[in-house]
C-alpha cells in the first residue's frame, strides 16, 4: 500500500471573524504532500495554495515563516475545491488505497476543524477513508525512540546527522523530509544505531526548535 505524507501551512482567522473562530481558528494556505510506494520509493508529489475565505491578510509571522504572500494565493482554489484535489490525487487514477501520515497532530486538528467550518461532508467516502486512516508520524517517530516529549521535524532530521532538505514550513518540503524519516525508520538495523544519539541529543534540558506552529498559536491568541 502507498504512504502518503501531507503538510499543513496555515494562516489565522482574524479577531473579529468571532463565529469562525469558534469552530476554527485559522485557514490552510497551502497543501504539500509526496507519495512513496512499498520500497520507500518517492512516487508522486503535490503542492497547491489555498485562498483563504476569512481572512484578507497574511499574519506577519506566518509570512516570514512560509513566504507565502496575498498576492500569491489570489488566483488559487478556495479550501472546498483545493482539498477535493488532493482527495483525487491521494488515492490516484487507479484507486489505490494509501496511508495518511503527517508530522504532529497539528495538520489533523487543523483539517477536521476547517471542513467543519466549510461544511465538507465527512461522511463523504474519501475523506472518511483519509481520517480513518490518518497516523500521526511524529508521535510513532518518538515511541520508537522512547522519547517522552515529542520533537520538531527539523530536529528529528539535524539529530540523524542528514540535512533538512529544501525549505523548512514549505508544505512539500515538510512532507518530502517527513517521508525521509519515514523510510529510514523501517530500516531496523540502521535505526538501531542511531536511535542512542537522537535520545542524547534531545535530552528535557535542550529547547525544541521554535515551529510554524508555535507561531500560530502566539498569533491567534493576540
Amino acid at each position: 500500500m502507498n504512504a502518503v505524507f501531507v503538510d499543513f501551512e496555515m494562516n489565522p482567522i482574524g479577531r473579529s471573524q468571532k463565529e469562525a473562530r469558534r469552530i476554527c481558528k485559522g485557514e490552510i494556505i497551502e497543501i504539500g504532500a509526496v507519495k512513496i510506494n512499498e520500497d520507500g520509493e518517492e512516487i508522486g508529489s503535490y503542492k497547491e495554495y489555498v485562498r483563504p475565505e476569512y481572512a484578507t491578510e497574511m499574519n506577519a509571522t506566518c509570512q516570514e515563516l512560509t513566504g507565502i504572500t496575498m498576492d500569491m494565493l489570489a488566483d488559487a482554489p478556495h479550501f472546498s475545491q483545493a482539498f477535493a484535489h488532493f482527495l483525487s490525487w491521494c488515492r490516484d487514477s487507479n484507486g489505490n488505497d494509501y496511508e495518511m501520515y503527517a508530522w504532529s497532530e497539528n495538520d489533523w486538528r487543523q483539517l477536521t476543524c476547517e471542513m467543519r467550518l466549510k461544511k465538507l461532508d465527512m461522511a463523504d467516502e474519501d475523506i472518511r477513508w483519509m481520517l480513518d486512516h490518518w497516523q500521526n508520524f511524529q508521535q510513532i517517530y518518538c515511541n520508537l525512540l522512547g522519547l517522552d516529549n515529542v520533537i520538531s521535524l527539523d530536529k528529528a532530521v539535524s539529530t540523524l546527522g542528514e540535512t533538512f532538505d529544501g525549505q523548512m514550513h514549505d508544505a512539500l518540503w515538510d512532507a518530502r523530509n517527513t517521508s525521509k524519516l519515514y523510510v529510514l525508520s523501517k530500516k531496523k538495523d540502521e535505526f538501531r544505531d542511531i536511535m542512542q544519539p537522537i535520545i542524547d541529543a534531545t535530552k528535557p534540558a535542550e529547547p525544541l526548535t521554535f515551529s510554524l506552529a508555535d507561531a500560530f498559536r502566539a498569533a491567534i491568541r493576540k
